[in-house]
């Protein structure tokens, strides 16, 4: 898995990150509804992310879901289109 984009947070944390987008079966899935673009972040090391937004490549995406293991973290986003 290469992390090689850049998450920043609003505390202006610039961290690794390892960015997917969500195909529209397994966001119906997980989301159900597929119209707005969701996003799995995964983090090299666990974070202590709760809620809030992040940005990728000029992308705001919302926080929905956090999963965190004691290796790593992954964040579930939407794309926000609303002022930070």
């Amino acid at each position: 898995m290469r992390f090689a984009k850049r998450a920043l947070f609003r505390k202006n944390d610039l961290v690794p990150v390892n960015l997917t987008s969500m195909g529209a079966n397994q966001q119906q899935l997980v989301f159900g509804n597929v119209k707005q673009e969701c996003v799995v972040a995964r983090f090299q090391r666990p974070m202590s992310v709760r809620t809030g937004y992040f940005t990728v490549n000029d992308k705001t995406y919302q926080i929905t879901m956090n999963i965190t293991s004691e290796r790593r973290t992954a964040l579930y986003g939407v794309e926000y289109h609303g002022r930070l």
